[in-house]
């Protein structure tokens, strides 16, 4: 019953008049208990009104909005706010409950956020994933997928996803491998390929789960490097602020738990950084450059 009355208030603030038969109808319910919901309505304090006679109906005054509310202003504008980014992210009916609550609120959402999914030269395909990963989620479908992971070739996984995680600069898709018989991270990007199958299971809840991205397997490295400051601008965006010394460059420190990734992103700066700590990493991306000369003698 209050769902109903919830939406009959909602359907008279979106049509200026309606008749008795047509909220019935509606609703699947008689006349009679429509009139009975509209005198409930008008108990609890909703201006609501009834004209008889040829074009008369049902109707709400003009200026009403539900402000009767329990929850105070600054809940309703963290609402709004949070349903903005959830638009964002990709989700697709939010923007209808967006647009409904700004409704019921009498307030204007505030456009404070946007995201692009995109990659340079692959428009669409990690998004694309994001919503085939959340519909598989939600509706407890099993995922195949064609995944890279380090120092190995593509492999294909079966993967129950129960959650969609974003940390650092990366979308990851949570859930249990059925290949390794375990729990596991796969990062989007990652994916080179994804189908979302006709195979139900059942989800259990797993709470919060990313410090296992960090802590579940390997050990924590701890590194300092120097980057010169042409590079400068890029490192401030992906690592903590360090300590800028007279020529311009930074000396930053920081944790790292995959030996390969790291490496790669060393490498990626060219001759504009510097292993300092510790030797045997200077060592292994000495190792990588010389490997790299080779290819191009």
């Amino acid at each position: 019953m209050v769902d109903r009355l919830f939406q009959i208030v909602y359907t008279l603030m979106n049509q200026e008049t309606v008749t008795c038969g047509e909220l019935a109808e509606k609703f699947e319910c008689s006349t009679r208990t429509i009139m009975r919901d509209i005198d409930k309505l008008s108990i609890a304090g909703v201006p609501v009104y009834a004209n008889k006679g040829k074009g008369g109906g049902i109707s709400l005054l003009s200026d009403f909005v539900l402000d009767k509310t329990v929850l105070t202003d600054d809940e309703r504008s963290q609402i709004l706010s949070s349903l903005q980014a959830i638009k964002e992210t990709g989700y697709g009916e939010e923007k209808e409950v967006l647009n409904k609550l700004s409704s019921l609120f009498g307030a204007d959402t505030q456009d404070w956020i946007e995201i692009e999914f995109s990659r340079w030269g692959e428009p669409g395909k990690e998004e694309t994933y994001f919503k085939q990963i959340k519909e598989a989620i939600l509706k407890h479908r099993i995922i195949d997928i064609k995944y890279a992971a380090s120092h190995v070739e593509c492999s294909d996984r079966k993967v129950k996803p129960l959650k969609l995680c974003f940390r650092g600069f990366a979308w990851y898709v949570y859930g249990f491998c059925l290949l390794r018989n375990d729990y596991r991270f796969f990062k989007l990007k990652r994916i080179a390929d994804l189908f979302v199958t006709h195979e139900s299971f059942t989800p259990i809840p797993v709470g919060r789960v990313l410090n296992e991205l960090f802590e579940q397997s390997k050990e924590v490295i701890h590194i300092k490097i120097q980057v010169h400051k042409q590079q400068l601008y890029r490192v401030l965006e992906e690592l903590p602020h360090g300590v800028i010394l007279e020529d311009g460059s930074m000396i930053t420190e920081f944790d790292a738990n995959d030996e390969s990734a790291i490496i790669n992103y060393i490498l990626s700066l060219g001759a504009y950084a510097k292993v300092l700590e510790p030797a045997w990493l200077q060592e292994k991306v000495r190792e990588q450059i010389e490997k790299m000369i080779l290819i191009y003698e």
